[in-house]
């Protein structure tokens, strides 16, 4: 066979660094061992687009405050601050705010509400199917059961870029015609319009001019109400197709459709010991335990001013240059029904309740289910259903 290669098997004898195998042991001076290197240490040969970014370098972020951020805040100028003043309570609808400077101030008070109309009110889809049945003891009482309870989001309509929150909105007032509360108890229309008062309203106030008059005023209850409404949508149209998917799965029971929208008020009130009572929760409860309200609430009705002439108009679509035609910030309704239709009626045949989402939608796309669900039940139970009916009332 052939010889082999010498760079497999070099010489020891021609080695330059010679053999450690025929020295004694005492001779061999030992090495230490290379040091260990932790994880949490940081190579020095990394350079500087290698290492993760400095903290400074989302200042969004930084704030001292615990708020948590909301990526639907418009940008403010640096320096200022969005919300100057915390509500006193809020609910799924209404926040409601308390404090001096509001109450003084006509200029702070307009600039709250102008900031707080570019905050969005959240639209929902509301679908609910309810049947009723008796029990089966001799007592034969009649019981709702709800087969199925599902929400969806509307919100991120309202934006064309939701990243940098353009949206079509607008700050409005009342006009001199219509019948709204103007610092009164009663919706009325402005003087020298239908309206009374001392002296015919000129031109039509802005939201200076309506702030100005709030603080103006004397009244020792008064509430400032600013109402965000979604504007540019059929909802009629898109109830009547929801109806349609409902009834296309067979089911013979009672649906409610409902369009909620939720944060869509703000009311300011003076700040005053009355106006905290009625707004703290345990007040009022106990106010309603022990039948109080009877008198309670007549006295604060007929008591409380109320301004009630701004509006945030949020618009989802615009008439468009061609006649009969309109432009949409976002989705149609057609639009949006096409890409929602499977996922509701699927959620109906499987009985949900609970708000549907994107992930809801991408699953009906790819036709698959829910992690840790099997279809094939679910998908038998819904043949079933459509064909021989579900729902129905049992008597």
């Amino acid at each position: 066979m052939g010889k082999p290669l010498d760079a497999a098997s070099p010489n020891p004898s021609s080695s330059s660094t010679p053999s450690r195998l025929t020295e004694p042991y005492a001779s061999i001076t030992p090495h230490p061992p290379p040091p260990h290197r932790y994880f949490d240490e940081d190579p020095t040969e990394l350079a500087n687009d290698d290492l993760p970014p400095l903290y400074s370098d989302h200042e969004e972020f930084n704030a001292d405050s615990c708020t948590p951020f909301d990526p639907l805040l418009p940008r403010v100028p640096h320096g200022d601050i969005f919300e100057a003043v915390h509500p006193f309570r809020h609910d799924e609808t209404c926040a409601y705010f308390l404090d001096p400077r509001l109450d003084r101030d006509p200029d702070f008070l307009a600039d709250h509400i102008y900031k707080l109309a570019q905050l969005p009110p959240r639209p929902f889809v509301k679908i609910v199917g309810t049947h009723t049945e008796k029990s089966g003891d001799k007592s034969r009482e009649t019981r709702t059961v709800t087969d199925f309870d599902i929400e969806i989001e509307l919100t991120h309509l309202l934006y064309s870029d939701i990243r940098s929150a353009q949206a079509w909105r607008s700050v409005k007032t009342a006009g001199n015609f219509e019948k709204v509360r103007r610092g009164t108890v009663f919706a009325t229309r402005a003087p020298g319009f239908g309206g009374t008062g001392p002296v015919p309203e000129e031109g039509t106030p802005e939201l200076r001019e309506w702030c100005r008059r709030y603080c103006a005023s004397g009244a020792s209850l008064k509430c400032f109400t600013m109402e965000r409404r979604v504007e540019g949508y059929d909802w009629d149209t898109l109830r009547r197709r929801l109806e349609g998917l409902v009834g296309a799965t067979n089911y013979r029971g009672h649906v409610q459709i409902e369009f909620p929208v939720r944060h869509s008020l703000v009311r300011v009130y003076n700040d005053c010991r009355a106006n905290r009572w009625r707004l703290t929760p345990w007040i009022a409860k106990v106010f309603v335990f022990t039948l109080a309200f009877v008198l309670a609430w007549p006295l604060l009705f007929f008591s409380t001013r109320r301004w009630e002439t701004v509006t945030a108009e949020w618009r989802m679509s615009e008439a468009a240059a061609v006649p009969g035609r309109r432009r949409y910030v976002s989705l149609s309704e057609e639009a949006w029904y096409a890409a929602w239709a499977a996922t509701i009626q699927a959620a109906m045949l499987e009985r949900r309740r609970g708000l549907l989402d994107q992930g809801d939608l991408e699953r009906t796309r790819r036709g698959g289910c829910r992690p840790g669900e099997g279809m094939g039940g679910a998908e038998a139970m819904g043949v079933v259903n459509r064909s021989f009916g579900w729902g129905g009332d049992d008597y």
